[in-house]
């Protein structure tokens, strides 16, 4: 997991990794405004923003996790 301080780094970098790492990377919105890149199986402990798979986002809207 690693930790952005706005939505578009976590989401590039989301984009980049899913796309060469072959791997679903979920973006999520953290407490203090600050946004993670994590896999499926870390605990996600805020609002996913966007679930990354091949460097694309994966449809479906917003949810509190």
């Amino acid at each position: 997991m690693n930790t952005y301080p706005t939505a578009s780094q976590a989401t590039g970098v989301a984009r980049t990794l899913s796309r060469s790492a072959a791997c679903t990377i979920v973006v999520y919105q953290a407490a203090g405004n600050s946004f993670v890149t994590a896999r499926p199986s870390d605990k996600v402990s805020g609002l996913v923003i966007g679930i990354f798979q091949n460097g694309y986002q994966l449809q479906g809207g917003q949810r509190a996790a």
